[in-house]
């Protein structure tokens, strides 16, 4: 035996440890790959269910969701048989304050900021040029609001009479309690007051609108009568029709409580709280924030300063030449489709600027804690879903005192009748506010409500399509109103006195519309600005869509990172326990990355 080969037995022996130990280091790797794999899978799945959490639920608080099914649902099962659901209030935010604490909603706000901007710019460059002053819509805004104190001092007289009905209600409800139940004089008791409740909303109706009459009150002043007028005639319709049930459903000489009257400061909270809907008591939150207050109010002047801009800016330099000069047809044509921007734009102001900013400010300092006012009604794919979206404060009022009353007590169990009754009413009430307040009897949008939203009411459509609804019927509406609007003060009036009342001018003042050069030139002035409009709805969704496509890339690449972190902490782990002398056989020293070509 020679003598090298006790040296070759321990050479061989060094190389089976050796490959023992490679095999112990493989395993090892081949565990902490899998316990990387493992972490790696776990972060991604959490990543991607967090993904897809943000994409289903659109509110987030502190990264924190707050978003619940149910949220917004604000009706609740009856406690009476075979009855409708009741309204429900709760305690919850506005749709838009929760909305805007997401950055990337935050982005359709700045856009209308922008565009408030842009205006201001173009008003301020105007007033300059053509006048050599700043104005910044103020002269338009005196002329709307002109004899504001006559306004104030009809208001007045319509709160102080609105008040006074709670005090012959309470004279019903006590002496009613008195009467033997189910007698004549018990029944002469509740006709003769219903009779004068009638009679009484009858007047409020009158009395108001012929003050206003008499006083020729500017366009804003009339918005504001109105707008008080029917608000507190509903008020008073719904604190009767909600108390009075309790003191006809009681029985006396059984075990049925005796009810009691309502008091006269719920009465006075319920008159100024934003809501149409009477409870004894509201859910009510624990302090006022005056700075949200002051905040909400600070956005109502921006808005009204917004509807002036584009009123300056896009309707009255149009229209004000129609019943001046010959016009051509197209300049109607073209002027109904450059309408859809300030239509569609006013359609959004007018919403922010009464229906939650408005309504915020007032609750905030009631603290009123349902802040319902309105839903998603911009997800709406008919005006099914719209009309119960759009303004949540009145049809909450048409459900519970129309609907309601129609579904169980009138008619019972039709729905289309009930349905019909409310949207007779509500189109009656468009109407009204529109008639007085312009001064005229114009009934398009009477037309449109019976015409188009009517029949849309049952049909399913894209999202899209509504978007082009609203934008394009709000314009047509503006085309038609100004026309009308300016035909009433540069037309010849109808010899019948009372045939000028209902035939519209505008139809008869022109009977060939010829465009005349200075128009074209007013019109050519707005119609890059209108252009530039067109696009709006493609950017409200592609702006949703770009901050959604950035939110995952940013989660993407947080989730890389991580990864490429543990991946690193790891194989650092597992290289030096490689790093390890392998083998010693007096000449080499192996290591692992002795052969390695890539970093």
């Amino acid at each position: 035996m020679s003598p090298g080969i006790p040296d070759g037995e321990k050479i061989f022996a060094k190389t089976t440890t050796t490959a023992t130990k490679s095999r112990k280091i493989a395993e090892i790797g081949q565990e902490i790959r899998e316990d990387v794999s493992g972490y790696v899978n776990t972060r991604i799945d959490d990543m991607m269910s967090e993904i897809m959490r943000k994409i289903q639920m659109p509110l987030a608080k502190n990264g924190e969701f707050l978003y619940i099914m149910d949220k917004y649902s604000d009706k609740r099962k009856s406690n009476k048989k075979d009855a409708l659901p009741d309204k429900e209030f709760l305690e919850r935010n506005s749709l838009f304050t929760d909305l805007l604490k997401i950055p990337h909603f935050c982005a359709i706000y700045n856009l209308f900021i922008m565009t408030f901007v842009i205006l201001l710019v173009n008003t301020i460059a105007f007033d300059i040029m053509e006048t050599g002053t700043i104005r910044l819509g103020t002269n338009t805004l005196w002329i709307g609001f002109a004899k504001f104190p006559t306004c104030i001092y009809i208001w007045s007289f319509m709160l102080a009479s609105t008040l006074s009905v709670y005090v012959p209600f309470i004279l019903w409800a006590h002496q009613r309690l008195q009467l033997l139940p189910k007698s004549s004089i018990q029944k002469l008791w509740d006709y003769s007051w219903l009779s004068m409740f009638i009679l009484y909303q009858i007047l409020f109706i009158i009395f108001p609108i012929k003050a206003m009459l008499d006083a020729n009150l500017s366009i804003g002043c009339n918005m504001i009568v109105i707008f008080e007028q029917i608000r507190m005639t509903m008020k008073s319709h719904a604190f009767v029709r909600s108390a009075a049930p309790r003191f006809l459903s009681y029985k006396p000489h059984t075990e049925t409580l005796r009810p009691n009257c309502p008091k006269f400061s719920q009465y006075l909270y319920f008159l100024f709280a934003p809501t149409l809907v009477y409870r004894d008591e509201y859910p009510r939150t624990k302090r006022i924030r005056w700075k949200v207050v002051i905040q909400n109010f600070f956005e109502v002047g921006l808005a009204i300063f917004y509807l002036i801009f584009i009123l300056e800016r896009f309707i009255l330099p149009v229209y004000h030449v129609f019943g001046t000069q010959y016009l051509e047809q197209k300049w109607f044509i073209t002027n109904a489709i450059d309408s859809s921007i300030p239509g569609f734009l006013y359609f959004i102001t007018g919403q922010y600027l009464l229906l939650h900013a408005w309504l915020n400010a007032w609750a905030e300092m009631l603290q009123f804690a349902d802040r319902l006012f309105y839903k998603d009604w911009w997800n709406s794919t008919n005006y099914h879903k719209f009309y119960r979206t759009w303004n949540v404060v009145v049809h909450d009022w048409l459900y519970t005192y129309i609907y309601k009353d129609m579904y169980e007590i009138v008619v019972p169990r039709n729905r289309m009748l009930s349905v019909t009754a409310v949207f007779f009413v509500s189109a009656i009430f468009h109407e009204y506010i529109l008639a007085f307040g312009f001064g005229f009897f114009y009934p398009m949008m009477f037309i449109f409500f019976a015409a188009v939203g009517f029949p849309m009411f049952f049909i399913k459509v894209n999202s899209v399509v509504m978007w082009f609804s609203w934008s394009f019927g709000n314009g047509l509406l503006f085309n038609l109103y100004a026309m009308e609007f300016y035909a009433r003060h540069n037309c010849p009036p109808h010899p019948d006195y009372y045939l000028d009342l209902f035939i519209p001018r505008s139809w008869s003042c022109h009977p060939y519309l010829i465009m005349s050069s200075e128009t074209i030139d007013l019109h050519e002035k707005n119609k890059n600005t209108a252009t530039n409009g067109n696009a709006f709805t493609d950017v409200l969704y592609e702006t949703i869509a770009d901050g959604l496509q950035k939110r995952i890339q940013e989660i993407r690449q947080d989730v890389l990172k991580y990864v490429n972190h543990c991946i690193n902490d790891m194989m650092s782990d597992v290289l030096q326990k490689i790093a390890v002398p392998l083998a010693k056989n007096g000449e080499f020293l192996y290591r692992t990355d002795r052969h390695r070509d890539k970093k």
